[in-house]
């Protein structure tokens, strides 16, 4: 099969035609033969019934009056006749009453017998037929005749048939086989053609070459002319894709370029914004500290309120501003990827948390082997955002428990934080990841709503993903992927 499927198109047709050809010229010729042994077979019989009714018909007088010479010289007459080998001839009580044999060598023993309901009979022996008939005479038998053909004949007439026709068999294969490779071509050439310029266009993409059309106008001639159109509208196409690539390239530089400047200048504002507000901040902060612990005796109970309300509100604009620098920074910070454990960057947060636990009752549990090849200060932002959240919301449990952890799912390890805090309804899920967007209020737990959008954009821009499944009251748990690539 590897071999019939490895040649080309034409040595295909070649070899079919010749195939389809040579069977058909072959099953002709067995038939021929075996029907003109038949024919021949049938005419051999056919002259032996002949013979054995006239020998039968001249050998009734010497029956009916026993002349045993007679009847032998009747037989005797079938030395005219080549194929007869031997006769014999039976009274009605079965015993033999003449008998011819063609040679004195010939050896001939009669073991079959008509029955009495057969008038004529057959029998093969080897390759000699025996015939057996009945003498008849006035509606009864007097008597029967047994004679021995051989089919030498026969044998020598279809050897001479078979080698005619195995002569004719030659001849016309080799007319097949002249007509199959003039005709090929007018098949083979356009198909080879058709290939080659296929070929061509799949190696070099060269949409400009053309494939030969065939003179005739069949078939091939019409797939041709249409492989032919559409190369032409492939490479019109392929002009237009190449003007348009060359022009959405140059947009897209341009648009890059814009895009770096754009955040270069912004990347330098929030450094400007954050070093122009931590100035004035600082100066707030000090005058609040004062004012609480210096002047403290000089206010009265609303302007001690007050001066506790400006000290929050300054803490709170610290946080926002550092939060804020963390996300340009998520954004713009360029990658230093490394081998880093984040089990061991887990356990310095949580070590930092509990020392400000203030009588919690928090129990963590940090899975070991928590390994990946990312930026190890973009990935400590992660994790302190993912756990201090973890903190914050389970600063209302009696006996609280954050996790961290990480499991194989389909080929990929997704790293977790999970605690039993407050939760969050997850029809509201996909707003957790958007800035400035919170699903608690500022009553119920402090925050500023920059911290997680800040882990989306670090988990994302290491080409990982980052989600959160939750319930009211249930506890919360974030996943994140983060790909082990050092590409």
């Amino acid at each position: 099969m590897k071999f019939w499927t490895s040649q080309s198109i034409s040595d295909k047709l070649m070899r079919m035609t010749l195939l389809v050809g040579g069977v058909s010229l072959l099953l002709a010729y067995i038939s021929f033969l075996i029907y003109d042994l038949y024919s021949l077979r049938q005419q051999l019989m056919t002259s032996m019934a002949t013979e054995a009714n006239i020998v039968g018909a001249n050998s009734v007088t010497a029956l009916l009056f026993d002349d045993r010479l007679a009847a032998e010289n009747t037989l005797s007459a079938l030395r005219n006749s080549p194929q007869i080998r031997a006769a014999v001839i039976i009274r009605p009580d079965g015993t033999e009453f003449a008998r011819y044999l063609r040679t004195p060598s010939t050896q001939f023993q009669l073991n079959e017998h008509l029955t009495l309901t057969e008038t004529e009979h057959f029998w093969t022996r080897g390759r000699d037929i025996l015939l057996g008939s009945r003498i008849r005479f006035q509606g009864g038998w007097v008597g029967s005749v047994y004679m021995l053909a051989e089919t030498s004949g026969v044998a020598r007439s279809i050897e001479r048939f078979g080698l005619i026709s195995a002569g004719m068999l030659l001849v016309c294969f080799a007319i097949t086989l002249l007509a199959t490779s003039t005709i090929r071509h007018l098949v083979s050439d356009p198909l080879t053609d058709l290939a080659q310029t296929a070929q061509v266009v799949t190696r070099e993409r060269d949409y400009s070459v053309r494939a030969k059309i065939p003179p005739s106008s069949d078939e091939l001639s019409f797939l041709v002319k249409s492989f032919n159109e559409m190369l032409g509208q492939i490479q019109t196409r392929d002009r237009a894709l190449e003007s348009s690539r060359a022009e959405l390239e140059q947009r897209v530089e341009e648009r890059t370029a814009e895009l770096s400047s754009t955040n270069k200048e912004l990347e330098a504002f929030s450094y400007s914004v954050a070093h122009d507000l931590r100035g004035p901040l600082q100066h707030i902060n000090n005058i609040g500290f004062l004012l609480q612990h210096s002047a403290s005796q000089n206010l009265d109970e609303e302007g001690r309120m007050l001066v506790d309300r400006l000290l929050e509100g300054s803490k709170r604009m610290s946080v926002l501003i550092d939060d804020l620098l963390n996300l340009s920074r998520a954004s713009s910070h360029p990658l230093h990827r490394r081998p880093i454990d984040l089990s061991h960057i887990a356990d310095a947060i949580v070590a930092r948390l509990q020392a400000e636990k203030d009588g919690r009752s928090v129990r963590f549990d940090i899975a070991r082997g928590a390994h990946v090849f990312a930026d190890e200060g973009l990935m400590q932002v992660v994790l302190d955002n993912l756990i201090g959240n973890a903190w914050k919301y389970t600063s209302r449990q009696d006996s609280a428990l954050i996790q961290f952890g990480h499991s194989d799912e389909n080929g990929e390890t997704v790293f977790f934080v999970r605690d039993n805090g407050a939760g969050f309804n997850p029809r509201y899920a996909d707003r957790l990841f958007r800035p400035f967007q919170r699903l608690h209020s500022q009553s119920e737990f402090v925050g500023t709503g920059v911290g997680l959008a800040t882990a989306y954009r670090i988990v994302t821009r290491h080409g990982g993903k980052i989600w959160a499944r939750g319930e009211i009251d249930k506890g919360a748990t974030f996943y994140f992927t983060v790909p082990y690539s050092e590409t």
